[in-house]
């Protein structure tokens, strides 16, 4: 599967004070995508050329993009990732965020674009050994028995991963669906061997002012993969290219793989 990747760096005029700021990315996104912030979408002819309308009113559950925001006193770096045909929206996006620099604010601030990048990027396997390092590079809210897990098993990161994947190429990328993989994986788990772990909430008011609350954890969760096979690397690829669990159009789900022996 590949995936189109816009990549935004933004200066504000003060320090950034959110810890987490994946929904104020995403919601000075929208912003800028709309022609006009005054319009409704509804009944508008011109929807199914419009990349607010396309990206963000998609009609199926399952959104065509995720995405990660990260901010450093006054930088802050916005990735959105877009799927399957929606990625033919790209030029849009980036001309619209370019055309609308000086007409938005960023969470109250004014800002400036220090650069805007964008670039197709295919999902690749990751080469895993013997002890695999989960660390989250954004909150994760992943659940078993509807209940979040505090320490991930790793039985439930490939099985988010494999859902991901599944359900963005089963509505946006149909050449790629469904991605297979035998039963001994699918119910493979690993021993957690080491972690560093806590607990995030955080809210947003978005721009109808409803309050909103997310829930997840950050950190890291070192599993035993000795005796797993080479294809959990395909499948951890996946979930780290598409993010995974919940509100990954808020910015979670995001995390980095490495391998124990490489990081010693």
């Amino acid at each position: 599967m590949i995936t189109t990747v816009v990549q935004v760096d933004i200066s504000t005029n003060q320090n950034v004070k959110k810890k987490f700021i994946g929904s104020v990315f995403r919601g000075w996104l929208g912003y800028n995508l709309k022609c006009d912030t005054n319009k409704k979408c509804e009944g508008c002819k011109d929807t199914e050329k419009c990349p607010y309308f396309m990206v963000f009113k998609e009609k199926t559950g399952v959104r065509p993009y995720s995405i990660l925001a990260f901010a450093d006193k006054q930088k802050i770096r916005g990735i959105i990732r877009l799927y399957g045909d929606k990625k033919k929206f790209a030029p849009k996006i980036l001309s619209y965020i370019k055309k609308n620099e000086n007409n938005t604010h960023f969470g109250g601030q004014k800002y400036k674009i220090d650069s805007i990048k964008a670039y197709n990027q295919n999902i690749k396997p990751i080469n895993t050994k013997d002890r695999v390092r989960i660390a989250t590079v954004s909150p994760l809210h992943l659940t078993s028995n509807q209940d979040m897990e505090i320490i991930p098993s790793f039985n439930t990161i490939l099985r988010s991963s494999i859902r991901a994947y599944n359900r963005i190429a089963k509505y946006h990328d149909t050449d790629n669906y469904p991605f297979h993989v035998g039963e001994e994986i699918i119910e493979s788990d690993a021993e957690i061997v080491d972690f560093d772990i806590n607990t995030v909430e955080y809210s947003h008011v978005n721009i109808n002012n409803k309050k909103m609350f997310f829930s997840g954890v950050e950190g890291w969760v070192e599993y035993d993969t000795s005796a797993l096979p080479s294809e959990i690397g395909t499948i951890l690829g996946m979930g780290e290219a598409l993010q995974i669990g919940k509100h990954t159009t808020y910015g979670f789900g995001g995390f980095m793989v490495t391998n124990k022996e490489d990081t010693d």
